[in-house]
Order: structure tokens, then sequence, then C-alpha cells
């Protein structure tokens, strides 16, 4: 992927976590702006990404973002959820209820003490998820479709805002399964572009090979619990 931004080794992930009949043991390292984590399913992609996000305390291991340790089991360090550099969406989208399409995108914003830009921005973050339309809306008035688009919008609208020191992870678990594959395509292709505009790295999962060489991607390949390979899309895949 061209334009990279972020230094060699942005988050290096060192795991062992058993899940149910699945013994996980990865080792690997983000260094481009966006990689996919590839594999079939129940090989331990989601768990990967959960444990990164602070969700799951894998029983050994470390996770580093930069100098910065986030997780590591044999000194008992682990930072929590709602305090690490990372932002997320998942499968099933998880909104306010009594929140409108963009209250609950607005939600996800660092700026709140820069409230015309963050007001703005939120237009363009709703633009590029075509939500202009749904803005008033609220949870119950919309598709599943609609609500995992606005999951990821909040979620990306957290990312791109966040305050901290550094740029922050956005973790993409398969948020656009569930969508028509042509506006799968648009969003991603969108996406993309707009993340290395505003230098927002991402590790999404998937096991869509065309999705993975759409995104011109850096890719992990994992089958049960263990990475196979890892580099560009063209190579692994």
């Amino acid at each position: 992927m061209s334009d990279r931004f972020l230094p060699d080794s942005f988050l290096t992930v060192r795991l062992t976590h058993r899940v149910g009949t699945l013994s996980l043991g990865v080792s690997f390292a983000l260094s481009e702006p966006w990689t996919v984590l590839f594999g079939p399913s129940g090989s331990g992609k989601t768990t990967v990404l959960r444990t990164i996000a602070g969700f799951v305390w894998p029983d050994t291991g470390s996770i580093v973002r930069g100098t910065d340790v986030l997780v590591d089991r044999g000194a008992g360090t682990f930072v929590a959820a709602h305090e690490r550099p990372v932002r997320s969406a998942g499968q099933i989208a998880r909104l306010f209820p009594h929140m409108t399409v963009r209250q609950n995108i607005l939600y996800g914003s660092g700026w709140t003490a820069k409230p015309t830009e963050e007001f703005e921005l939120t237009d363009r973050v709703m633009e590029l998820f075509r939500l202009r339309e749904l803005a008033e809306r609220m949870p119950r008035d919309l598709s599943g479709g609609e609500r995992q688009r606005v999951s990821v919008a909040r979620a990306v609208m957290s990312a791109i805002t966040f305050r901290g020191p550094g740029a922050a992870l956005l973790l993409l678990d398969e948020p656009f399964s569930g969508l028509d594959v042509a506006l799968r395509d648009e969003l991603l292709a969108g996406l993309r572009e707009w993340l290395a505009r505003w230098k927002t790295p991402v590790l999404s999962v998937t096991h869509d090979v065309g999705e993975a060489f759409q995104l011109d991607a850096e890719v992990i390949k994992i089958a049960d619990g263990r990475v196979v390979q890892q580099g560009p899309v063209g190579e692994v895949l």
C-alpha cells in the first residue's frame, strides 16, 4: 500500500490464548496503513481483535504500541479498553437507542472543545457512509445495514478525532459483511482513501479475497490460531 505514514512497528502483538478447542498463538507487527487479518471462520481472527481492543486478557503475551505497553501478562500490565488508543466496530451494531444517527456519530468525537469543527466533520462522515438523509432517524427506524454503517461511522469519527499522542488504531471486524457487495466496495474504497488522509491505521478482518485485493493491504494470513504468512496481498493471497 502506498503513502506509508507509520513507524516500522506501530503495534506489536505476541500472545497465546485458549478459546474453546482453539489454541491461539500469534506473533506479528503492524507497520502499514491498512492491514487485513485473513482466514477462515474459527481461525481466531475476532479473538485477536478483541484482545487488542482490551476485551480479552490473553493467557500469555504482550501488546505494545510504540513504547506504550498495553498488555504484559508476565508483568501484570493491562490497560483498560476505554483507555487504549484503539477504536472498533464489529459485526453487530451497538447504537444508543435514544440517540439519532447524527447524535450517535457525534458521540464518538474527541473534539468536544471544537463544536463547529466537530459538527462539520460529522456531516462529512455521514456523507462518506451515505447517511446524510438518515441523520435525524432513530436506530429503531433503520435497517440492519444502515445500523451497521452508523456503527462504523461512529468508530471512524472516534478514531480520527483521537486526542492522545500518535494515532488511534481502528479495528474493523467484518462490519460490512451484511451489505450489498456493490455498496460495500464503494464504502471501502472511500474509507481507505479517507483514513489514509487522516493518517489513521486500520486492522480489519475478512475471509473475502476480493475485499483484501480491493484494499491493496498488508495481509496477515491466519489458520488454526497461527500466523501462516504476512506480506503484500499479491504475495500472501
